[in-house]
């Protein structure tokens, strides 16, 4: 699990998950494997997964439109096709943009420059940065998004490290190894097309008090679940 490559999957295929979060498509995705595999997994698993990701873009955007306030430094780690740069911008908030992925972050810049055409040209309203969130170091903000990412990562302590200090509140969802169809995947390693890292509610905690964080709020979704923790 851990030497998959990562970034070769988003590179091939973040303009496609731009498409299931804005509800145009699904069935585009090129998983590991053969052709096959992938058509018939985007025909079935596929197309419940464009619900849930409908769903997640809507929790999403309710929570940047309930905490993100003008002047506000909102960083979106994983920002993928920058659709909650956008949102943060609209809010009148400064936005970190950072990716590992150099395609995801020109695919935001274009983004940015369509929807918010005045803060893309202004200086200092958004910054893109390609980074290793596991490793590197993050700026400081005052809200941090992380809606798809952990999921990818092989190296929980070293995120919570970067990231936790760095932030007053943050809004991440997590893939949870308890749940059925988790429990299938690990037993079938062959259904985790994406090779998505899972990690227990007791893990997460542990991290928030060596941070001194406190949970806010949690919500089951999908094969995981969504905190809101902050200092």
């Amino acid at each position: 699990m851990a030497d998959y490559d990562y970034r070769t999957y988003w590179n091939r295929n973040i303009d496609r998950w731009g498409e299931l979060y804005l509800d145009i498509s699904h069935g585009h995705e090129t998983l590991a494997g053969p052709a096959w595999y992938s058509s018939l997994y985007n025909g079935s698993i596929g197309r419940i997964e464009r619900k849930l990701m409908t769903e997640r873009y809507a929790r999403t955007v309710a929570f940047i439109d309930n905490f993100v306030r003008p002047g506000m430094v909102v960083s979106d780690l994983g920002c993928g096709t920058g659709i909650f740069v956008v949102r943060a911008l609209m809010c009148g908030a400064i936005v970190n943009a950072i990716d590992f992925s150099p395609t995801a972050l020109e695919i935001t810049k274009q983004n940015v420059l369509k929807h918010c055409p005045k803060e893309a040209l202004s200086e200092g309203k958004v910054t893109y940065r390609q980074a290793n969130v596991q490793a590197d170091e993050l700026p400081i903000s005052d809200v941090t998004l992380a809606m798809g990412l952990t999921p990818y990562l092989t190296n929980l302590a070293g995120f919570m490290e970067q990231a936790l200090p760095k932030t007053k509140l943050m809004f991440c969802l997590y893939a949870d190894p308890r749940h059925w169809a988790n429990r299938i995947r690990a037993v079938l390693p062959f259904l985790n097309v994406r090779r998505l890292q899972c990690y227990t509610k007791n893990e997460i905690d542990l991290l928030y008090s060596h941070y001194g964080w406190t949970l806010k709020d949690r919500q089951s979704f999908a094969t995981g679940y969504i905190d809101l923790a902050g200092i």
